[in-house]
């Protein structure tokens, strides 16, 4: 699998470009009937990638051709950054404290993140996304400190106890990357374990 690739899928009659990817999922664009893609050229609005697990695609599509990401999708796309991180099951959102935040430091404290500013969104009581957050530094985030910021965003709307603690790419909005408070299971059902 590589960046820009366009397969034809068994699911549906429209191409689908290939716009991030790692071991576990795939995020794709998709070419419409107006012969336009649903992603590139729309980067000031707010984006949920389409995704599915890498394997269903991998089993289910063929390879057409390959068009390169050009240099505004990559700055858009940013398929360089994690499609999701900071997962763990030793905390939980609404349960820990400053001395929970110091168990993560040396699991945490040292990953960079390559970007210095981002949208967090959390959810709600009823899992439904909220309205996401800016959040930067100064020189590029750490994970640590996104942990940090989301417990404060997270915890302000939501009062439950989660499962574990994760971050998970959405897409991109005011070309900013944009990522889900969520538990150590994505809400995609992609995460096993």
């Amino acid at each position: 699998m590589k960046l820009g690739n366009i397969y034809k899928t068994e699911f549906d009659e429209r191409p689908f470009r290939i716009i991030g990817f790692d071991d576990y999922e795939v995020f794709y664009d998709c070419l419409w009937a107006n012969n336009k893609w649903t992603f590139s050229g729309k980067f000031l609005v707010k984006t949920v990638f389409y995704r599915m697990s890498s394997d269903i695609f991998k089993n289910k599509s063929e390879l057409i051709e390959n068009l390169p990401l050009t240099e505004k999708e990559l700055q858009y796309f940013r398929p360089d950054l994690p499609m999701r991180f900071g997962r763990t099951k030793k905390v939980n959102w609404n349960a820990f404290d400053s001395s929970g935040i110091e168990k993560l430091e040396s699991e945490f404290g040292s990953r960079t993140f390559n970007a210095s500013k981002i949208i967090l969104v959390p959810y709600g009581s009823k899992g439904g996304l909220k309205k996401g957050e800016v959040i930067e530094s100064k020189s590029e985030l750490t994970e640590l400190e996104i942990i940090h910021k989301a417990k404060e965003i997270q915890e302000s709307v939501n009062g439950q106890k989660s499962d574990g603690i994760g971050f998970y790419r959405l897409g991109y909005e005011e070309g900013l990357p944009r990522y889900s408070i969520g538990e150590y299971f994505d809400r995609a059902g992609i995460m096993k374990n």
